[in-house]
């Protein structure tokens, strides 16, 4: 006969909650994975537009990668850009807004309409049986009336841009149709008015996948972003060796905080049985309000000083040189043409809510 402890019960227990609960963590962690990613080259060269100094030209190659074997439901990406200097406008961007239709060429329309009239009469008698007769008469006409002419096809936008933020921005929005195909990759122009001393800048792009569905027993639709990316470029005049190499260590540094980062959020996994818990509750709280996206987002974008802020200062010792490193090499990159990119910088939240819209026509 054999005795089980009430201690290997309890033992067996623990060990079996939490490897369930360590499975519903990592499905939890596997459905938030996008389904698309992007890629945006860090740095980038101004090329001047022309003989005009103040203009040059910025070609933000974006790229995306659909990481499911099947095709999700794409209906279309919103690209919002906006320089981080405020002494920098948009002067052109491309593409324009663009129509098409899912109909090749104009709808041939044709009516017909056929009148006929007729009119008969006949006669036939006999008489006895040695004769016999008829007589017969038959009229008719006939009228057709046949009209054809062109419909235009319907048109709807398969690319929209315009302004936003009075003109120191510009969004992009590509609809996902059967000329157009969302995946790979998009150029976007960028034609900036500078002043003449400008040497290079950081401009804030933030880019989305959304897809239009519908909600509890399909009353009403809803948008639901399948994935998405903030990125800070770093574009320099094109031709300037010196401005090239500050933007390089630019992009190397932010680099190295986005690899610490990643290896924190690796390491610092909920391990426990408490904090699997606590991270499974927060997982399947639907009501509850989604998180932000952390320090790193708000250094990238000049919303955090990390000589200051408490949230970083927090982090364990590399990460936090690397913090200080990238905002070293920032404000450096920034001072190029004299503007202190702290009080020049970009609010995120007017860039990210796509205020002051203005379709190009």
């Amino acid at each position: 006969m054999y005795f089980i402890s009430a201690y290997h019960l309890a033992a067996s227990f623990r060990l079996s909650v939490a490897l369930t609960l360590a499975s519903v963590v990592s499905a939890a962690t596997f459905a938030d994975e996008p389904v698309i990613h992007f890629d945006l080259p860090r740095t980038i060269p101004a090329v001047a537009a022309g003989d005009d100094p103040t203009l040059v030209v910025c070609d933000l190659r974006l790229s995306s990668l659909i990481a499911s074997p099947s095709v999700p439901q794409i209906d279309q990406w919103l690209v919002l850009c906006q320089p981080r200097d405020r002494a920098v406008q948009i002067a052109d961007y491309a593409p324009r807004t663009e129509l098409a239709s899912h109909i090749d060429g104009p709808i041939q329309i044709k009516t017909t309409a056929e009148k006929s009239k007729s009119l008969g009469l006949s006669l036939e008698g006999h008489y006895g049986n040695t004769a016999n007769g008829s007589i017969g008469a038959d009229s008719g006409s006939k009228q057709i009336e046949s009209r054809q002419f062109n419909q235009i096809a319907a048109v709807q936008a398969v690319t929209a841009s315009g302004s936003i933020n009075r003109g120191r921005g510009v969004y992009f929005k590509l609809r996902w149709t059967s000329q157009q195909v969302l995946e790979g990759e998009k150029s976007f122009k960028l034609t900036l008015r500078v002043p003449k001393q400008w040497r290079g800048g950081l401009i804030d792009v933030t880019v989305r996948a959304q897809s239009m569905q519908r909600g509890f027993a399909g009353w009403d639709k809803q948008v639901k972003t399948l994935g998405g990316a903030k990125f800070v470029v770093a574009a320099h005049r094109s031709g300037d060796s010196s401005a090239a190499q500050l933007a390089n260590e630019v992009a190397d540094a932010e680099h190295k905080l986005r690899q610490l980062s990643q290896q924190h959020r690796i390491t610092g996994s909920p391990q426990t049985l408490s904090t699997m818990l606590r991270h499974v509750a927060a997982k399947l709280d639907l009501d509850s309000p989604r998180p932000s996206d952390g320090w790193i987002t708000r250094l990238l974008t000049g919303h955090a000083d990390p000589y200051l802020d408490r949230e970083i200062s927090r982090l364990p010792m590399d990460i936090r040189v690397a913090a200080l490193d990238y905002h070293d090499a920032r404000d450096q990159f920034a001072s190029l043409t004299g503007s202190d990119d702290h009080a020049q910088q970009t609010l995120t939240g007017e860039v990210a809510s796509g205020s002051d819209l203005t379709n190009d026509g």
